[in-house]
């Protein structure tokens, strides 16, 4: 009998509390969304693995996320809308090097991408109408496996 077919799946508060363990601060949000569901959103974000059972004991089925920038990580996010995608100014900036350096690279389930990469001071900014955002300081992500989020790579093996 093989092992994994007995083995139940890590549920998302497993996640949590691995993410907990590897030193990222996480908190809830809405299960299939991306609203906090703490009192000050991302400023509530922990590792205290009491804590972290508690949140997700009350919410099984609640997304993961983190805070980013320092000393978390930072978040380039090429989004997919209706109304157009930044695949375009990604790879533009990928062709330029401006990209470089990403430790994680996160699919999105509109076909988008997170990559991530050692958190710093910045403040969040937008490419305007290029679908380009930057998340640092301020401002917060979903993690797999939350619902939004599909797989994530490490860097020696990604599909961009």
């Amino acid at each position: 009998m093989n092992d994994a077919a007995t083995t139940p799946a890590p549920t998302l508060r497993d996640r949590a509390l691995a993410y907990a363990a590897a030193g990222i601060s996480v908190f809830p949000c809405v299960p299939g969304g991306k609203t906090p569901l703490t009192a000050n959103g991302f400023h509530d974000a922990t590792t205290d693995a009491d804590r972290i059972r508690r949140w997700w004991s009350m919410r099984p089925s609640a997304n993961i996320a983190p805070p980013t920038g320092a000393p978390g990580f930072d978040v380039l996010d090429v989004d997919v809308r209706p109304d157009g995608n930044g695949w375009h100014a990604f790879h533009r900036a990928q062709t330029a090097g401006l990209v470089d350096g990403w430790v994680r690279a996160v699919l999105t389930p509109s076909g988008g991408l997170h990559l991530h990469y050692p958190g710093t001071d910045q403040h969040n900014g937008s490419l305007r109408g290029l679908h380009v955002d930057f998340r640092a300081t301020g401002g917060y992500v979903l993690l797999p496996p939350s619902f939004g989020q599909t797989k994530a790579y490490p860097p020696a093996y990604h599909p961009i």
